[in-house]
């Protein structure tokens, strides 16, 4: 594990903590144009959690399913008429100032990172203390909250689902979004040969974070550049099996994380058909969701600590602009990955309270 540091943080006071906290809200399914941002209560941990300090959350297509409340089948997770949980935000960075009952792995003050599920986009959130882990001393506050769900399913697709080993042939194809570019350097830290799938404008940043070949889709159609593919770890999925087929090496596999979306299923009724044409034949096909693995959080940190990994960053935006962000994030065209950052609300007011 990690070591945490605790000197450039103080956590306040159990007494001092404010009874209530500025979050992003949304009552409502629809655009984000439903999330505001208001005063609230504080959460308080119970049994197994922990109260942190938000410094910063990043944005995933987890958080647009869950505000738009699409596609619908996504509702009988998140609620059927309106959502469960009103403060959107899985992705957390931030210091701990409070532990509730059984809590033997964080104390006050400790920074820490992880996928908490909901509720970051917000000055204070809860999460159980088995979905974090320590933020390592070099890693931003920033850089740390863009992780968790991206790298978590780039290390579980690849690693679980792909089998990567050292000297794999591994194409990525969605290089540049905040899946794909962990996916790249994970497989590089595995010891892969890798190939990324890109526009022309990310090119640059598909090279520059490991990839050995980048192919620019807009010139180049990658099912019939090249063959032998043991990977081929889909971030876009927007091609038939009977064209992704033809990148793989006999036994290769294709790792789906989604697809063409269907207003109520969504990808899954295609994804099941392609899996089903691919029992026919050596080339098999599979998709997945990440699951929050303590161990695999871990190894992230690891990565990050010894800078096999660096995440992706193409802007940071205050809380209060956590609409904007998330529709930047809707035209599917981020660089990376999109950071909320909350310490903007109180550098703001500060400076305001200067001026």
């Amino acid at each position: 594990m990690t070591d945490i540091d605790r000197s450039s943080h103080t956590p306040p006071a159990a007494d001092e903590l404010p009874l209530r906290m500025r979050a992003i809200v949304q009552d409502r399914y629809g655009t984000p144009d439903v999330l505001e941002m208001r005063e609230v209560a504080t959460p308080a941990p119970g049994d197994g959690e922990v109260l942190i300090r938000v410094e910063a959350s990043s944005l995933n297509m987890y958080d647009w399913h869950m505000t738009t409340g699409t596609p619908y089948m996504a509702r009988a997770m998140a609620g059927l008429t309106k959502p469960k949980h009103g403060i959107p935000g899985a992705d957390v960075a931030g210091v701990v100032v409070r532990v509730g009952g059984d809590v033997t792995r964080f104390r006050p003050g400790d920074e820490v990172f992880g996928e908490i599920g909901h509720g970051a986009f917000a000055e204070y959130a809860v999460g159980r203390e088995t979905s974090l882990v320590p933020k390592p001393a070099g890693v931003t506050f920033e850089q740390a909250a863009a992780v968790p769900l991206a790298a978590l399913t780039a290390l579980q697709g690849l690693r679980d689902q792909g089998g990567i080993e050292p000297g794999k042939r591994v194409l990525v194809n969605g290089a540049s979004g905040g899946v794909g570019t962990f996916a790249v350097q994970i497989a590089k830290s595995f010891g892969a040969e890798v190939t990324a799938v890109c526009s022309t404008g990310k090119v640059a940043m598909a090279a520059s974070i490991g990839a050995d070949r980048v192919i620019d889709y807009t010139r180049d159609d990658y099912t019939a550049t090249e063959r032998g593919y043991d990977i081929l770890f889909d971030n876009a999925g927007d091609r038939p099996w009977s064209e992704t087929s033809r990148v793989l090496a006999p036994g290769g596999i294709n790792v789906t994380i989604t697809g063409p979306k269907h207003a109520i299923l969504g990808p899954f009724r295609r994804l099941a058909v392609r899996k089903l044409q691919s029992r026919f034949g050596d080339r098999r096909m599979t998709w997945f969701t990440a699951q929050v693995k303590t161990e695999d959080l871990e190894l992230l940190a690891g990565l990050l600590d010894a800078g096999s990994i660096t995440p992706v960053i193409e802007a940071i935006y205050p809380l209060a602009d956590a609409a904007s962000a998330l529709r930047h994030l809707g035209h599917g065209h981020a660089l990376g990955k999109l950071i909320i950052s909350v310490r903007d609300v109180q550098g703001a007011e500060e400076r305001a309270a200067h001026d």
